[in-house]
């Protein structure tokens, strides 16, 4: 007998694509994971924007602009990510039981 039968009937899942939106876990590492993307692409644009520290000079400047450009968005990224989806998962209810 596969594992899977011991799965009560309640609990079980849609395979696939449907059954991972389905995951609730999954659905908000997805939507915090969405809210990092787009405060980082705000910060990036604030940051070149107002120039802070010079550094829309620094990258216009340069050869290919698109390299730091990349560099600095990806490296904020994957910062920015992490931490509102580790925020979100923090902030999850403790189950004691």
């Amino acid at each position: 007998m596969p594992i899977t039968d011991l799965v009560p009937a309640s609990r079980k899942q849609e395979k696939g694509f449907k059954g991972i939106i389905q995951n609730p876990l999954i659905r908000l590492l997805a939507i915090n994971w969405l809210i990092g993307f787009v405060v980082t692409v705000l910060i990036v644009f604030g940051l070149i924007a107002t120039n802070a520290a010079g550094l829309q000079d620094l990258i216009f400047n340069s050869e290919n602009p698109l390299v730091p450009i990349a560099l600095l968005f990806f490296g904020l990224l994957i910062t920015i990510c992490s931490v509102a989806m580790g925020a979100a998962v923090m902030s999850l209810p403790k189950d004691d039981n």
